[in-house]
């Protein structure tokens, strides 16, 4: 069923995009009226309205956001999957589809897909905290010291507090420690004679 409505939605034509504007605000109410009913624990009655909103304007990204995210809530994996790639072959710089997407091919057992989904997010917008956040959790997981020490650099340099800077900072000077035979940075190499000079700047070699 959820194949059905994913491949009707990715064939609606582009040309009907006057019915699908009149189209929004009967989605907009279909959402709210699905938030509700989640909030008072009637999962499945708010998946049939997100799937409303969907049929009545399937551009709203916030329609698969909401249907991805109650598949994924009663762990309906694959569905959740179906319904975020959806969306993102309608909208593919849609944030919150590549973080749920993500997270549901974590839940999923497939990390490896889900550190994926969180690069094409980072490659669109580099500075997506809850991206970078993910993508270092996921690497510092996998083992991947070197990844998620670039990832919590790059947190750090947006931190929006001294407790969040202090958070990361811990988590920096450990992952030097697991990293620094890898990391281009911290290695005893970055200032040998192969270097290059931007490895060797970001060093501070003298």
């Amino acid at each position: 069923m959820i194949r059905a409505l994913a491949l009707l939605l990715l064939l609606a034509p582009a040309g009907l995009a006057h019915a699908q504007r009149s189209a929004s605000p009967r989605a907009a109410a279909l959402i709210r009226a699905g938030d509700a009913l989640l909030r008072a624990g009637d999962r499945g009655s708010a998946i049939g309205y997100y799937r409303e909103a969907l049929q009545a304007d399937p551009r709203s990204t916030r329609a698969y956001e909401r249907l991805g995210d109650a598949y994924r809530g009663r762990g309906s994996h694959e569905d959740a999957r179906e319904v975020y790639e959806a969306g993102l072959v309608r909208d593919p710089d849609a944030a919150p589809l590549w973080l749920g997407l993500a997270r549901t091919l974590i839940e999923a057992g497939r990390p490896d897909d889900a550190a994926r989904a969180v690069r094409s997010l980072l490659a669109r917008d580099p500075e997506h905290r809850e991206g970078l956040r993910l993508r270092a959790d996921l690497a510092r997981e996998r083992g991947a010291w070197s990844e998620a020490l670039t990832a919590y650099r790059a947190l750090l340099a947006h931190a929006s507090s001294e407790e969040e800077a202090a958070e990361l900072r811990r988590y920096e000077a450990a992952l030097r420690l697991l990293a620094r035979p890898l990391d281009p940075v911290s290695s005893p190499r970055a200032c040998g004679p192969t270097s290059t000079p931007l490895r060797r700047a970001l060093a501070r070699c003298p």
